[in-house]
């Protein structure tokens, strides 16, 4: 079976949203409103392929139909609308939630879209902290956020052999 990483990027109004492999590599990836956070994991657990609605990066049909079971765990950053958000998954979700510090994953998230997003020659010759991308990034925020969670995994799981 597939293991699938999930991790989100809770904020007040939104939540980025991306699936990984085991690897740190990209699947999927999107944004969905807050208030539909329930609708969110009905679909993760239930029906995967309405995740659509909110994936901007990756395939959505990449993931495997059996989702929640594939779920290796799901990393959540610890920033200031996390908390209750990470008990909403603990609950909703069948594998373990771990949360990490999501320091500067807004920086990692604008870089991430460039090697994503080929810039065109005018946005070549601005310095790439200068480039500011056409859309939110709170689901490459997400990606970062499920980079440094695999390293985190890695170390507990190292820990407890």
């Amino acid at each position: 079976m597939t293991r699938i990483i999930l991790a989100l990027d809770p904020g007040r109004d939104k939540i980025g949203f991306a699936f990984t492999d085991l690897d740190g590599g990209l699947i999927s990836s999107g944004i969905f409103p807050q208030i539909e956070h329930v609708l969110f994991f009905h679909a993760i657990l239930h029906d995967t392929h309405s995740l659509s609605r909110w994936t901007i990066e990756g395939n959505i049909d990449s993931l495997p139909n059996n989702l929640a079971q594939s779920l290796e765990f799901t990393a959540i950053g610890s920033g200031t609308h996390s908390q209750p958000f990470t008990n909403l998954a603990k609950n909703s979700l069948p594998c373990q939630v771990l949360t990490v510090d999501e320091r500067n994953t807004t920086l990692e998230a604008r870089s991430l879209y460039w090697k994503l997003h080929k810039p065109g020659i005018f946005m070549r010759l601005l310095p790439e902290g200068l480039r500011v991308p056409n859309r939110m990034l709170d689901d490459l925020a997400a990606w970062a956020i499920a980079v440094r969670a695999l390293k985190k995994y890695r170390d507990i799981r190292r820990n407890k052999l």
